[in-house]
């Protein structure tokens, strides 16, 4: 009786299978020869070489049974040199296959969601070999760490990633990325606002698409120079300030002193961005704003010896420094105010609620070209969403979704 084996889509040994179609988990299907029916894996990437013995039984699946015509003494066994579509050779000998199951259609390459159903970074398949460029945000910093990176590498090895720096003259940040992977540059991007119309239309343009993978949830944290007295503000009174409506701090129950708004430039970055057509409700930014920073660490030390500054940032950039003072926000008058930070940690439990005013969800955007650059993007995303990725997301200071 022929031995058969089962085949789930996903080979044990983890390795990329060129031959495989389609890529990913279907649903189980039992096989009798060298390779799956649906989805084209050899039978040893799913059972590898262990002496485990395989099924002593053929299910309901196989509704023919092998026929040979042997005969004693100068007689041989005939067999077909070729099988019709619907039967599979076996040893040589044509085998007719019913599926219990109909096979499911082709799927793209796939996309994550947050169900947590793959524990570990190690878990996740489809991961290519080879150097693979990312860019972007500015608020993805902390998972930039070299720590994480390695982590990352240990768990596929030669799945390298390094962090392009956008080109001389430019400002790091959402848009720069996004751009960047467009014209060729990264593999995949970092955001921290949504992909916009105008960005679909350029991938478009160029035959490939793109797609945007949220991973994680930010918050805004606002803070002041340690001279400015108030310790809260209001959504409202925080437009009003980068308007250039308000420009003294005792207009906001604060001491005489002149307020000095610090930005980085909204077209180079998602959070600048975001906070413009969030905060501002689209206004455009008071003269006095300018000349913008050009990143977090620069805003930082420019608020830090500045006399009434204020500026913002992602909170797990400013939660803990001790050269600046963060603002606790409220979004109404009568509403309460809630702190961005906790001591020196992020207030995750409040951004993960949507109490406080300022959150945003975090992308992964993904060239969708069926290439390499689309592989390595969606393998980074999948990471992430794992439990251990999302376990690294709460621990560089982001916030998990899952």
């Amino acid at each position: 009786m022929v031995k058969s084996w089962e085949c789930n889509g996903l080979p044990k040994d983890g390795k990329l299978y060129p031959n495989q179609n389609p890529v990913g988990r279907h649903e189980i299907v039992e096989n009798f020869g060298g390779d799956c029916v649906i989805c084209g894996l050899p039978k040893e990437a799913v059972i590898g070489n262990s002496n485990k013995p395989p099924l002593t039984a053929i299910k309901a699946g196989v509704s023919g049974i092998l026929t040979l015509a042997a005969v004693i003494g100068g007689y041989e066994i005939w067999q077909s040199p070729f099988c019709s579509p619907s039967e599979q050779k076996i040893d040589g000998v044509c085998v007719a296959i019913v599926h219990t199951t109909p096979p499911p259609p082709t799927p793209s390459p796939p996309t994550p969601s947050p169900s947590g159903s793959i524990s570990t970074l190690a878990s996740v398949t489809n991961v290519p070999t080879g150097i693979f460029r990312y860019g972007g945000s500015t608020t993805f910093a902390p998972l930039r760490d070299p720590a994480i990176v390695d982590q990352i590498r240990q768990a596929h090895p030669g799945y390298e990633l390094v962090y392009t720096e956008p080109p001389s003259g430019s400002k790091p940040g959402s848009g720069i990325g996004i751009k960047m992977l467009i014209d060729g540059q990264l593999s995949f991007s970092q955001s921290s606002r949504p992909v916009k119309d105008d960005e679909y239309k350029a991938a478009k343009d160029r035959n490939f698409q793109l797609e945007q993978i949220p991973v994680a949830i930010d918050g805004i944290a606002i803070y002041v120079n340690r001279q400015v007295s108030i310790s809260d503000l209001k959504v409202s009174q925080l437009k009003d300030i980068f308007t250039g409506k308000i420009k003294n701090w005792k207009e906001v129950g604060g001491s005489d002193l002149a307020i000095t708004p610090i930005s980085r430039d909204p077209k180079d970055g998602g959070t600048p961005e975001y906070f413009q057509e969030t905060v501002l409700e689209k206004a455009d930014f008071a003269d006095s704003v300018q000349p913008y920073v050009r990143d977090t660490t620069s805003g930082i030390k420019k608020v830090a010896t500045t006399p009434g500054g204020i500026s913002y940032a992602t909170a797990s950039e400013v939660c803990d420094q001790s050269l600046v003072k963060v603002l606790s926000i409220g979004r109404e008058f009568n509403q309460g105010f809630v702190a961005a930070c906790n001591n020196k940690e992020v207030n995750k439990i409040d951004f993960a609620k949507d109490t406080y005013p300022i959150t945003r969800r975090l992308f992964v955007v993904i060239k969708r070209d069926g290439r390499l650059d689309e592989q390595s993007g969606v393998a980074y995303a999948n990471m992430l969403l794992t439990d251990e990725g999302q376990q690294i997301i709460n621990k560089a200071g982001l916030v998990s979704l899952h």
